[in-house]
């Protein structure tokens, strides 16, 4: 005989919380795993389902730091040596190693121009709950 048991919602209704150290150690997963901001020319909205940077200009890598028991800042730098053309209207993270690459989030944003005038610090809170 065997005996199935599938937990879903505690006695009460309320669903089951998911344990801290699980939290926390997905939090350590995604600061140790993200390593690549890429900027991009695409405006095109931002969507959950989005799997890349639409128009890539310069990939960047990031420092992160775990700000608090949920939530991650993302942050890299463009320095003044770069310039383009055209203006800088998305962000994208992910993390990536030899063979693929995982998106994290993409974001579209106003459009920035970039010269050999001005840096550009990209800073980005991501929670994770």
């Amino acid at each position: 005989m065997v005996y199935l048991l599938v937990v879903v919602r505690q006695e009460g209704g309320d669903y089951i919380p998911v344990s801290d150290y699980i939290k926390r150690l997905l939090l350590e997963t995604l600061a140790d795993n993200i390593n690549e901001v890429i900027l991009g020319f695409d405006g095109t909205p931002a969507t959950s389902d989005d799997g890349s940077a639409g128009r890539p200009a310069i990939t960047l890598v990031p420092s992160v730091t775990i700000v608090d028991e949920t939530s991650l800042l993302v942050e890299a730098t463009l320095p003044y040596t770069e310039s383009f053309t055209d203006k800088i209207r998305e962000v994208y993270v992910q993390f990536r190693d030899t063979n693929e690459f995982t998106p994290v989030a993409r974001y579209t944003i106003s459009p920035i121009t970039k010269s050999n005038t001005n840096e550009l610090l990209i800073q980005i809170a991501i929670e994770v709950a």
